[in-house]
C-alpha cells in the first residue's frame, strides 16, 4: 500500500494524504458513535489508535456529492488549512481516496449553540457576553486574515471542552466554512455580490443584492446577540419577502419585558453591529473594544468615521459661528483690523484633527482645538454599488424534506465557482437555491 502526502497551505502545515483504498482508515483510527448525518456523508467519532486522541472525522462520498459540491468542499478545505485559533474549529488532517475525503476534525461533542440555546429558553446577560467575546474575536482574526464566513448563525457555533477551564461551559468554536471566501484585500474590487447565507442572518446590502464587504458578518453577530437575550431572533416573519422588508428596514424592537433587564451598554453593542449601512456598523474589533465587553466605562466619542467626520463638521460650524461674532463686535466698536483672526485646519491623521486660530500680525498668539475621536478600524465598511440582476436556481441534489422555515432559518446558496456551499463537523445536508421571487423556507442564491 502507497500513500501520497502534500503538505497544508498557508502558514499552518495540515497533512493532506491520498490513499489507495478506505480500509487504511479503520486501521488508524477507531470508530465510534455517530455524530451527524448529511445528504453526502456522515460524521463519526473516532480515537487515533497510536495516541489515543478522539477526534470527530467527516466521510464525504465525492461521487454522491458531484464535481460543484466537491470544489466548494475543497475549497472549505484550503480555508481550514489557513486558520488557527482558539475559537475556530481546528482541521488536524485529510485523507482522501478516490471515492470518499475524509476530515479530521476537532471534536465539539457539547452540541451546537442552537440547541442549547432551545433547552435554557434564553441566555443571561453575562453569558451572552462571554460567548459574544469569544465570537467577536474570531471573527475578528477571519477579517484581518481576509476571510468572511457568510453563514454565522446559532447552528454553525458548537461548544467545546476548555482544556485550560473544565468548569467553561459556553467554549464555543466557529464552524460551517462552506460559504466563506478569501478576499484579495480591502477596496472596490475585492467586494462581493454572492446572494447567499440563511435569509434571518443575511445583511440587507446582501439582500438589496449590492456589493458587501466583510461587515455582513457583524450584523450576523448582531442577530446572534439579539436572539441569544431574549430567546427570537429580530427580524421574523412567515413570508421570505415580508422577512427581507423588515431586515432591509432595520428597526429594532427593545420593547418586550425580556429587555427591561438588559443593560443599556448591551442593547448599544446590538444597534452599532445592526446598522443598515454597513459603513455606519461596527466591526468585529470595536466589538470586542466596546465597554460592554471590556467592563469599562463607556464615553461618548464617534462610533465610526461617518460620525467623526460629522462630529468634526458639527464643531467647525461652531467656531466659524463664534468667530462670526467676534468679528461683528470688533469692527461696530474698535475696527481694529489687526486683531481679526483666520482659521486654518490641520490634519493629525484620521481620526484627530486641530483648529488652529492665528493673529495675522503675530500679536494675538496661537490657539490649538484638538477634535478627538476613536480610532477607527474601517476594513468593512464601504459603500454599495448599485445592485446587479442575477439568476437564482434550484439545486436538485438536496433531498426533499431538508428545508427548514424562514423563522428557524434556511440557506441560500448558488452553485457557482464563486461560492461554497457548507460542510460542518456535523454534516448538514446541501442547502438550496431557487428564485427571490417565491416564498419559499428553503436556500436560495443570487449570483
Amino acid at each position: 500500500m502507497s500513500s501520497k502526502q502534500r503538505q497544508g497551505s498557508a502558514g499552518r502545515q495540515v497533512p493532506h494524504t491520498r490513499l489507495e483504498d478506505d480500509s487504511v482508515i479503520e486501521k488508524t483510527y477507531e470508530l465510534s458513535k455517530k455524530l451527524g448525518q448529511g445528504s453526502f456523508g456522515v460524521v463519526k467519532e473516532a480515537k487515533n489508535r497510536a495516541t489515543g486522541v478522539t477526534w470527530a472525522i467527516k466521510a464525504v462520498n465525492k461521487e454522491k456529492a458531484g464535481s460543484s459540491a466537491i470544489q466548494l468542499l475543497e475549497r472549505e478545505v484550503a480555508i481550514l488549512k489557513k486558520v488557527q485559533h482558539e475559537h475556530i474549529i481546528h482541521l488536524e488532517e485529510v485523507l482522501e481516496t478516490a471515492k470518499r475525503m475524509y476530515l479530521v476534525l476537532e471534536l465539539c461533542d457539547q452540541g451546537e449553540l442552537a440547541d442549547v440555546l432551545k433547552e435554557k429558553g434564553k441566555f443571561t446577560e453575562a453569558e451572552t457576553k462571554t460567548i459574544m467575546r469569544n465570537l467577536a474575536s474570531a471573527i475578528q482574526y477571519l477579517h484581518k486574515n481576509d476571510i468572511v464566513h457568510r453563514d454565522l448563525k446559532l447552528e454553525n457555533i458548537l461548544l467545546s471542552h476548555n482544556p485550560e477551564n473544565p468548569e467553561d461551559k459556553l467554549h464555543i468554536k466557529v464552524t460551517d466554512f462552506g460559504l466563506s471566501v478569501c478576499k484579495g484585500g480591502v477596496g472596490h474590487e475585492n467586494m462581493m455580490q454572492d446572494f447567499c447565507g440563511t435569509p434571518i442572518y443575511m445583511s440587507p446590502e446582501i439582500i438589496d443584492n449590492k456589493t458587501y464587504s466583510q461587515q455582513c458578518d457583524v450584523w450576523a453577530m448582531g442577530i446572534i446577540m439579539y436572539t441569544l437575550l431574549c430567546g427570537n431572533p429580530p427580524f421574523r416573519a412567515r413570508e421570505e419577502e415580508k422577512l427581507y422588508e423588515m431586515i432591509k428596514k432595520g428597526e429594532i424592537d427593545f420593547s418586550e419585558p425580556v429587555w427591561e433587564e438588559i443593560s443599556e451598554d448591551a442593547k448599544h453593542v446590538i444597534s452599532g453591529m445592526l446598522k443598515v449601512d454597513p459603513a455606519h456598523r461596527t466591526t468585529a474589533s470595536e466589538v470586542l473594544a466596546h465597554p460592554w465587553i471590556t467592563g469599562e466605562e463607556r464615553t461618548c466619542q464617534p462610533a465610526n468615521v461617518l460620525e467623526m467626520m460629522k462630529q468634526w463638521k458639527d464643531e467647525l460650524k461652531l467656531e466659524s459661528e463664534e468667530q462670526g461674532e467676534d468679528d461683528s463686535a470688533i469692527n461696530g466698536d474698535q475696527k481694529t483690523a489687526s486683531t481679526s483672526e483666520t482659521e486654518e485646519r490641520v490634519s493629525s491623521g484620521s481620526s484627530v484633527g486641530e483648529y488652529t486660530k492665528r493673529s495675522p500680525n503675530g500679536s494675538g498668539g496661537t490657539k490649538k482645538t484638538a477634535l478627538k475621536s476613536k480610532s477607527q478600524s474601517s476594513s468593512g465598511g464601504s459603500s454599495s454599488s448599485p445592485a446587479r440582476q442575477t439568476q437564482k436556481t434550484i439545486n436538485n441534489n438536496v433531498p426533499a424534506g431538508k428545508s427548514r422555515s424562514p423563522i428557524t432559518g434556511s440557506k441560500l446558496t448558488t452553485p457557482s465557482p464563486r461560492t461554497q456551499q457548507t460542510h460542518s463537523a456535523r454534516t448538514t445536508a446541501t442547502p438550496l437555491t431557487k428564485p427571490k421571487s417565491q416564498p419559499s423556507a428553503q436556500p436560495t442564491k443570487k449570483k
